[in-house]
Order: C-alpha cells, then structure tokens, then sequence
C-alpha cells in the first residue's frame, strides 16, 4: 500500500518527465536555453531625474497596445515584449509600432533563435528587448504590438503576456539617481519540467555594484515574472531578506509563505494590485537594506516540510511549477551628490592568443555615473608596454565593449586595459589585467569519470529497483495519452490531464502489463578536460548528452597552457545502464589542434 501511495503522491512528476521527453527538442542556438538566459545589466549609470516604467499585463491574445506620457524625451529607453511560443518548436513572428511609426518585425526561431536581444527559455517563453530610446518623445507615446497568432505560415500561440517600457528620463529638478536595468529570461522549474534529464532549476541570481549606499539613503527594486501561477509559493530575497508580505490565506498556503508571482501587479507589498493573468511586476522599498555590493535572489518555491522536494500540487503546495525572472531594475537616489562619470573596466579576455599569431584583447567598460563630454580613451598595454590608443563614444548605456588587435610572442605576458576620463569619480577601478600563456596552439582532450549517485556513501550499494503493480502503471500510461490532447498554456496546472487519465484507468487495467519503474535520482559525473597545448585556452562550453540526448551544458571560463580541470556535471536520471557523450567546445570556438579527441562516448552504470 505504502508503494501506491507514493507513486501517487508523485504521478504529475511521472507525467511531465515523459510528456516532455515527446516534445523537446534539443536547443542549438547561442541564444536559446531551456535552463533559461541570466539577466544581465542591459543599461545603467546615473541621471538627474528617474528611471520610468510602463506597461500592459495579462496573456492575451494581440493586438496588444500600451500608451503612456513622458515628461520629457528619455535618454535611453527599452520596450520589452513577452511572448507565448507554444512550445520552442514553433517559430513565428512579432510586430512592434512605436507612436504609429512603420512597423518592425522580429522573427522568432524558438530553438534556433539567435537574436542578441530575444531571450527565449523553456517551452517558448519569450523576452524581447527594443531599443526606442529614439522613438519616444516628450508627451504621449503609444506602443502597439502584434503577433503571427492565427497566421497560415505560422504555428506559434503567439499571445502576448505583456509590453512592459522602462525609460531613463532628466529632470533638472531631480535627485541624482543611479541605475541598474537588467534584462534575461530565466526558467525556474522543478524536475517535472524539463526532459530526458529532468533537471532542478530552483534560483537565480543577479548582483548589483556600487550603489554609493548611504544611511537612509532612497532605494527601489522593480522585478517583472512571467508564467507565474496564484495559489504557488515563490520569493525573492535582496540581501538575503525576504521581500514582500507573508500571504494571509491559511487554508491555500503554508504559513509563513510568499507569493509574489501570483497574478496580480502591484500587490506584493501588501497593495490591492491588478490582477494579471500568468504576469507579475512588483516595486520594492529596499533603501534599508541597500549595501554598496547588493545579491538580488529569485526563488521558485521553498522546502518547508524538509522533504526534499518543493511540492507544487496538494492543499498547500510549496513553491512554482516554473516561473520566468526576465528583468529586475534598481535605482538609487543620491541627493547631495555631484554628478561626474564613474568609469570601470571588467577583466579582459583575449581571444587566439598563439605565437606569432594576432590576438583580440577585448573588455568590458561600464559607467556607474553620468555621461561624459566628449570621447573616452581606451588603452591597451602587454607587460607594461603600451600596444594600443583608442578613443570611442560613451555609449549611452553606459556599457561598452572595447578592443584591438595583438601579436604575441612565445611566453608568460601581463595584458592590462585602462579606461581614461577626465573628473572621473573613482579612477581606482580604471584598469584591470590579466595574465596568460601563449605558445602552441591549444589541445583540448576529455574523460568521463564513474557515475556518483548523490547520498550514495562510497562502496555502498544502491536498492534494488521494484516492480510497479499493473494498476499504477495503467494509471500512468493513461495520463501520458491525454498529454497529448492538450496543448499547456502558460501557468496551466497538470489538473485537467489528472482528470482525464482517470477516466483511462479501467480500461487500461486489462491491457496493459507490469513494468519496471525505477525512480529518477541525482548523480554528479565527474569529467576532466586537458589542455595539451603550449597556450591558454579561452571560455568554450562543455556539452553532455545523454542516452542520445542533449541533457546539460556546462560553461568553462578557460584553461591554461598543460593545465588539467575536473568538472562535476549535475543529471538527473535513473539507476541503471546509460551512455554518456561529452563534447568539448562542441561549437569549434576555439583553436584546437587535434578536435578528434575532443569527445568521449560510452555506456556507463548509474549506481
């Protein structure tokens, strides 16, 4: 009785693991993820005056049009879009209009999109960003977006979940306001919601530096959620606090819950909100917790019984099915501060970096205060030497990417990058460096290590896998048929296809015979990687399939010249025989003298 229990207690896991081993394909872009896209700073910097957003919440089918008054032109500003694929198999498109102006359309590619500026995670969740800030005006704006939806040429659901438009706006009379606009598209899901390796996807993060913080100092933090559900516990925490007022409800929630995402705008913080089908924004005070360095943490759900899991069906569940964290924006107001650019330089990279061949040294600069007049001077030097001057433009997003061409002798070689700017509030942060090796041309090998099953103490001995009584199994191969029949818009529970597998079982009973049903658990696989060439190598990813399918990609930030690294690469599967294949640099980014034994392929025993 006790094995039927569980398996009930666990059937909608059951169900969306086979139902999604169907459906996903395996994602071969740059810019697609299921695991989802990292926000990351799209704009910031200071102003006098503030940081505005408007918009339009709630799945619903387009036109979709959102209209808004700005006191004055901004002088930089986004729209950002959210669409509903269907799944990220269907491709499409989307058309947005700014204040009755010609129409621009985005194709959209699911899988295969490769935009810089479409964020699309999960089953076709899609965050698109558009530059307008010379669209917009002082006065009335109007956006207006459409869809494929409904089309010949298209199969995309194509609704739209919201436009959302964030403006950077001067105002004389203003404060000082420092900014930070992020922008991504994560996919927070539990182990039902991915595929042949139903991973976890619990957190994500996003920090924000340099805030010049001060006692009492005036601080707002806006988030946007899409495919958020009422009645499923999430949270987010800055600086490891909860934001947002525990729920009231008892008899939905467990105590002391949050649910920020739960459909209605506006309410998080006690507010009555709008109600916003599959859509949250939310606004913050976080002045009292401001720091000079601030962690911003998103939350799908919380293990509050100590189970192991973030339970998401029952009376009370626990956390989200899945939720997309697609932007968070903070601002801080500085009254008293002189306003003066705050230049800074991330630590460089250098791209084929071999002997006697032309490398690319490249960084990040980012401006944490006001534009400057005129031209910034970028000035690239290996082992002290200057190699290179350039001047550019400050962009107006106050993040830029310089660089220049270098050749390299054979060696060990220092390379720094310095950003100059006249009044620069803190030149301590103006330069930064790097070292590395340069010699032959780079030779990157793997090898996979025996599986490691998690809680499994070494030499001990996994248990036997169970038989699976013939009702249960009819249960479960009931409820993948109506898998089929429904097409899962956002947010939509696993009720229905409960309902519908129910009817299945009677027949099912006298069909269909007992089957082995071994749980999914978590296992680490150790893989190393080897640089057998005489130089550096730069960032590549590392790609692991499993049993024929894409099932993780694991980023590597580099390795040195003869180095070696051990990598633990998460799955989640079953005990058993698997055949495992892992691909270094599976893309050809890099250089690499012999690509041959750049993979390893073979059957391994999950403990």
């Amino acid at each position: 009785m006790t094995d039927y229990m569980n398996i009930f207690r666990n059937i909608h896991i059951w169900l969306c693991v086979i139902t999604v081993s169907v459906f996903i394909a395996a994602p071969v872009s740059a810019i697609y993820d299921f695991e989802g896209i990292p926000l990351n700073t799209a704009a910031q910097g200071e102003v006098r005056g503030e940081v505005l957003t408007f918009g339009t919440y709630g799945l619903a089918a387009p036109p979709l049009e959102c209209t808004f008054t700005l006191p004055s032109k901004p002088v930089w500003a986004r729209v950002y879009t959210g669409v509903w694929g269907g799944t990220e198999r269907y491709t499409g498109w989307e058309e947005l209009s700014v204040n009755n102006g010609v129409p621009v359309r985005r194709d959209l590619f699911g899988k295969d999109d490769r935009h810089p500026e479409t964020y699309v995670s999960g089953y076709g969740v899609y965050w698109i960003a558009h530059d307008c800030t010379d669209q917009f005006r002082g006065g009335k704006n109007t956006v207006t977006l459409t869809t494929s939806r409904g089309q010949p040429e298209s199969r995309i659901d194509g609704r739209a979940y919201a436009i959302f438009i964030v403006a950077v706006v001067e105002d004389a009379k203003s404060p000082l306001t420092r900014y930070w606009i992020t922008e991504g598209n994560e996919n927070l899901h539990g182990e039902g919601w991915s595929g042949t390796n139903p991973t976890r996807h619990d957190t994500c993060e996003v920090i924000f530096e340099k805030t010049g913080a001060k006692e009492g100092t005036a601080a707002d933090l806006t988030v946007v959620l899409l495919a958020s559900t009422k009645g499923q516990p999430d949270y987010i925490l800055f600086n490891g606090e909860d934001l947002g007022v525990p729920v009231t409800d008892l008899s939905l929630y467990p105590e002391g819950a949050r649910d920020i995402g739960n459909e209605c705008v506006g309410d998080a913080t006690g507010g009555a909100g709008v109600e916003a089908r599959y859509v949250d924004v939310e606004t913050f005070d976080i002045g009292h917790l401001l720091k000079e360095t601030n962690r911003v943490v998103f939350e799908r759900g919380r293990d509050l019984d100590g189970d192991g899991e973030i339970s998401t069906t029952g009376s009370k569940p626990e956390g989200e099915d899945y939720i997309h964290p697609c932007s968070a924006i903070l601002t801080v107001q500085r009254p008293g501060a002189s306003p003066a650019p705050d230049f800074s330089v991330d630590k460089p990279v250098v791209i084929g970096a071999y002997a006697g061949e032309e490398a690319t040294i490249q960084a990040t600069v980012r401006n944490y205060g006001v534009q400057p007049d005129g031209k910034i001077r970028a000035i690239f030097s290996v082992d002290g030497s200057v190699v290179k001057t350039v001047e550019v433009e400050p962009a107006r997003s106050g993040i830029q990417q310089v660089e220049t061409g270098v050749t390299l002798a054979e060696g060990r070689h220092t390379v720094m990058v310095r950003v100059d700017v006249g009044d620069d509030a803190d030149p301590t942060d103006n330069e930064a460096s790097m070292q590395l090796t340069v010699g032959t041309i780079p030779d990157l090998s793997v090898a996979i290590g025996a599986p490691v099953r998690g809680g499994l103490e070494a030499g001990a001995q996994a248990a036997p896998t169970q038989q699976a009584p013939a009702p249960l199994f009819a249960l479960l191969a009931g409820l993948v048929l109506t898998a089929f029949l429904m097409m899962r818009p956002p947010g939509q529970k696993i009720t229905i296809a409960l309902i519908a597998g129910a009817g299945i079982i009677v027949v099912s009973l006298l069909v269909i015979p007992p089957v082995t049903a071994a749980g999914y658990l978590d296992y680490t696989i150790p893989v190393t990687i080897k640089n057998g060439g005489g130089s550096d190598v730069g960032a590549f990813d590392l790609t692991i399939y499993l049993d024929g399918e894409k099932a993780a990609v694991k980023h590597v930030d580099g390795i040195g010249a003869k180095a070696t690294v051990t990598i633990d690469v998460p799955l989640y599967t079953t005990a058993g025989k698997h055949r495992l294949r892992v691909i270094a640099d599976e893309g050809g980014t890099i250089k690499d003298s012999n690509r041959a034994n750049n993979a390893v392929e073979g059957e391994y025993v999950f403990p």
